[in-house]
């Protein structure tokens, strides 16, 4: 949904076009599963490197936080962090 998902989560490498989607929001929220004790590479830190790297707002968010877009508004739902 996001515009581009960033640098960092593109793991193969086809024409650099492809860090282009669809662009339905102007938000991205590709950096899951914050701080998930499977995945180490996740931390607030790394978090923070990527979005800093972006050209939209970014969110970086648990497994627990959902998000809703309505008319444009975006919500954060959330029961982690």
């Amino acid at each position: 949904m996001a515009p581009n998902i960033g640098e960092d989560f593109v793991r193969w490498r086809p024409p650099p076009v492809a860090t282009k989607l669809l662009g339905l929001v102007d938000f991205c929220r590709s950096f899951r599963t914050l701080d998930h004790e499977t995945c180490r590479k996740n931390t607030m830190a790394d978090a923070e490197k990527w979005a800093a790297g972006m050209s939209v707002p970014a969110y970086a968010i648990d497994d627990q936080t959902p998000s809703k877009v309505v008319d444009g508004a975006v919500d954060v739902i959330s029961e982690g962090h």
